[in-house]
């Protein structure tokens, strides 16, 4: 009987089949230093970045431009800006380079856990896991299917110490005591509505948007209009159309195209993906909460739990970035 191979094993399998040794790649870290440019727009920057001399950093993107033979910059004295073969390759070389990284943190999250099945009991609010947690976690049961989830839907602070569950996700400042805090991912408001409420003409201002009806749930209206770009006045003040007490209940209730409402992005994720809910104004605001992982500070060792707070700093990690959100930072105070 034919032994079945892993899904890693899979993976480097199809990768070293896919890639064509004939073919010379351009060198790597002149890769790096161009992706650190275009993303930054700043030869200095991308140097400090990369832990170079602004000189070595030019240097590595000429050695590139000599590479392809294809101008990549246009250079007017100090100012540079990008060709349109440079757009569309800078473009190309950061989802790359993002994809490297990626597969990278999967391999890492991979540590062993012992050969039996492992019970690991994760409290998390109801809100992010149906938003964001369940529809993620196939990914993490595929790499290590012998660890057994318990997931413990939870609005009240759990004590680790006590031994009801392994770990907890929160939402907060970062600030609880007699755990080790482990800072996730940030997140950010934005104002949803579904489509059909919206209707063939959305509303164009903001004056339009605050006259259809408004839901509320626990985040600040004042909060996401104080941070509006434009001039914010008394009369835009939100007149609340109807009230829940639970996130879960708002988003279904926009999504039944009942009103406006006021969300966290991440807990909105899968509704926005599938268009179910679209934004009904373009300004997002920053939240001033964020997500955390708690542990126990005091405990044995727990193979499942290591491996499900690695694949889970990294899944936030690559969402964070996707939507431009603060990853890695505990809050001060």
């Amino acid at each position: 009987m034919q032994r079945r191979l892993p899904p890693t094993s899979i993976f480097f399998e199809q990768l070293a089949n896919s890639i064509d040794m004939t073919r010379r790649a351009p060198p790597l870290p002149a890769l790096r230093a161009f992706a650190a440019w275009v993303r930054l727009g700043s030869v200095n920057a991308a140097a400090e970045e990369l832990q170079l001399t602004p000189g070595a950093g030019s240097h590595q993107i000429r050695a590139l431009e000599e590479f392809l033979a294809v101008p990549l910059i246009e250079r007017n004295g100090r100012r540079w800006a990008l060709t349109d073969t440079g757009r569309i390759y800078g473009y190309q070389v950061r989802q790359a380079l993002q994809d490297i990284v990626d597969v990278t943190e999967r391999v890492r999250s991979q540590r062993p856990v012992q050969a039996h099945t492992q019970d690991l009991r994760v409290a998390v609010l109801p809100s992010f896991a149906n938003g964001w947690l369940l529809p993620r976690l196939a990914d993490f049961t595929r790499w290590h299917p012998q660890v057994r989830l318990q997931l413990h839907g939870s609005m009240d602070y759990v004590a680790l110490n006590e031994g009801q569950v392994d770990c907890a996700i929160r939402f907060g400042h970062g600030r609880w005591s007699e755990v080790e805090v482990r800072p996730l991912m940030g997140d950010s408001l934005l104002l949803l509505a579904s489509p059909t409420l919206l209707g063939p003409e959305p509303p164009q201002t903001l004056q339009q948007v605050m006259q259809m009806p408004l839901l509320h749930a626990s985040e600040n209206w004042a909060t996401w209009l104080a941070d509006l770009p434009e001039a914010h006045n008394g009369e835009q003040r939100p007149a609340i159309h109807m009230g829940f007490t639970d996130s879960t209940h708002l988003l279904e209730a926009t999504r039944l195209g009942m009103g406006v409402a006021l969300s966290r992005r991440s807990i909105a994720d899968q509704l926005l993906q599938r268009r179910e809910l679209v934004q009904a104004h373009v300004h997002e605001c920053p939240h001033a909460s964020a997500y955390y992982l708690l542990l126990p500070q005091v405990s044995g060792k727990h193979p499942a739990r290591d491996a499900f707070a690695d694949w889970l700093q990294g899944a936030c990690a690559r969402f964070a970035q996707r939507h431009a959100l603060p990853t890695g930072v505990l809050s001060a105070g």
